[in-house]
């Protein structure tokens, strides 16, 4: 079974697990660029039309390579969620404090990236099932030593591994050890955020590793509904879950041309600007008098 096809799988696992939807939207069909855009429910920063997050999980060295010279070439910031014991981090932790000062957000990831042990490339001992409250707990707190030892200041992010939010057998939700040290968690449900409706402790995404023509459409998308899009890459031109680096130029190009309406920016940024300015959530109808 290839990497993605597990990746896939274990995202649906992780779903029934914890009783939510993952199924994968329909593709994106291309936007109308000149169509007059739905009412937005946020003014975004500049006037813009649209936001947009751009993340890179696990700390891969593809990364390094390729998609930080392609965010330096387009004036662009990231979010990198990083797997804590990822051998390139291991490696050369310079080269992670040297994105912390080039404006980019070092996030969380866990340091192990635990996933449902029904996934081929988990190793023993570091499955979700084999995880309680207590030791992932004791894990995000190693997270945030990490980030701060790197240089990352201010409130911190999250992305859950493999997109799963729960731990342990019979499988327990996470999200509150999350929400007592993060500002906000990036999920796996797939689609263009929808500010007023947002959960800011699972926020939809689109994996990356589809063609250039593809992820320009899923940023259509976010400016037509004034909406909020966050990209999920792995490998850039190498490592699993690769996008190619051509269509991952072809995305940052568009950004950077079109940077007057769609406001790329970091995730853990985007997520409070959300917070502080979407409106408040509608009040239910008051119940009919019999």
């Amino acid at each position: 079974m290839s990497l993605r096809a597990c990746f896939l799988l274990g995202l649906s696992c992780s779903s029934l697990a914890c009783n939510t939807s993952s199924s994968r939207a329909p593709e994106a069909q291309h936007a109308d660029a000149s169509a007059a855009p739905s009412k937005p429910a946020i003014v975004w920063p500049r006037a813009a039309r649209a936001a947009v997050s751009l993340t890179y999980d696990d700390a891969l060295q593809s990364q390094l390579d390729h998609a930080v010279p392609a965010l330096r070439k387009h004036q662009l910031v990231g979010t990198f969620f990083l797997t804590g014991t990822s051998p390139v981090l291991q490696a050369s932790p310079e080269s992670y404090r040297a994105l912390v000062r080039a404006g980019h957000e070092l996030a969380a990831h866990t340091m192990n990236h635990p996933c449902d042990r029904a996934l081929s490339f988990v190793k023993p001992g570091l499955s979700l099932q084999d995880y309680d409250s207590a030791r992932m707990d004791a894990e995000l707190a190693e997270s945030i030593q990490q980030l701060r030892y790197l240089g990352q200041t201010g409130p911190l992010t999250f992305a859950y591994p493999c997109g799963s939010t729960w731990i342990g057998e019979p499988p327990q939700s996470y999200v509150p050890s999350v929400e007592k040290s993060f500002v906000a968690a990036r999920g796996i449900v797939r689609g263009v955020v929808d500010p007023a409706r947002v959960q800011l402790f699972e926020v939809s995404s689109v994996m990356g590793d589809i063609s250039g023509s593809e992820l320009v459409t899923w940023v259509e998308r976010a400016v037509q509904s004034g909406g909020w899009v966050v990209f999920t890459f792995h490998g850039v031109e190498g490592d699993n879950l690769s996008v190619d680096a051509d269509a991952h130029e072809a995305l940052l190009a568009y950004l950077h041309k079109n940077q007057a309406q769609i406001w790329t920016e970091r995730f853990g940024t985007v997520a409070q600007y959300v917070k502080a300015h979407a409106p408040p959530p509608s009040p239910a109808p008051a119940a009919s008098a019999k």
